[in-house]
């Protein structure tokens, strides 16, 4: 088993190419610009994103994993649900709360589907949703 490492060192590994960091970077910047009320740290071995006013841990807006062919973005598994016509239009494959993303997925689109994850999670959790999760409903 692979030892827990800080949050940081997820998007610092010299080990993983510079694109695939990059993506990861994006990704980060997108959910902070969308939803900055968060907090972050790591569970199940990859980076997480945390509504600020979530009380339980599993209350997550998303993790994030670097993998060898792709990203995976792990939202809540009805999302997958929700969205699934939306993600099989985009050619990405999917697993149970799970999704696959290339990394020269468009980044406009990266940041479309980030916000609908989060505003769907936000939602799923009864949470407030504000202005700025708002268009990606």
């Amino acid at each position: 088993m692979t030892p827990a490492r800080n949050f940081e060192a997820y998007f610092d590994d010299h080990e993983i190419p510079a694109q695939h960091l990059a993506q990861m970077q994006l990704v980060r910047q997108y959910v902070h610009e969308i939803y900055p009320a968060i907090t972050e740290r790591v569970a199940y071995a990859m980076p997480g994103f945390y509504p600020v006013e979530g009380k339980k841990a599993t209350e997550t807006l998303l993790f994030i994993m670097a993998q060898k062919n792709w990203l995976g973005i792990y939202a809540m598994p009805t999302f997958n649900a929700t969205y699934q016509e939306f993600l099989a239009a985009e050619g990405l494959q999917t697993g149970k709360g799970s999704i696959q993303v290339p990394y020269d997925y468009p980044a406009d689109k990266l940041r479309q589907w980030i916000g609908k994850i989060i505003l769907e999670n936000l939602r799923h959790f009864d949470f407030q949703v504000p202005e700025s999760v708002l268009p990606f409903a």
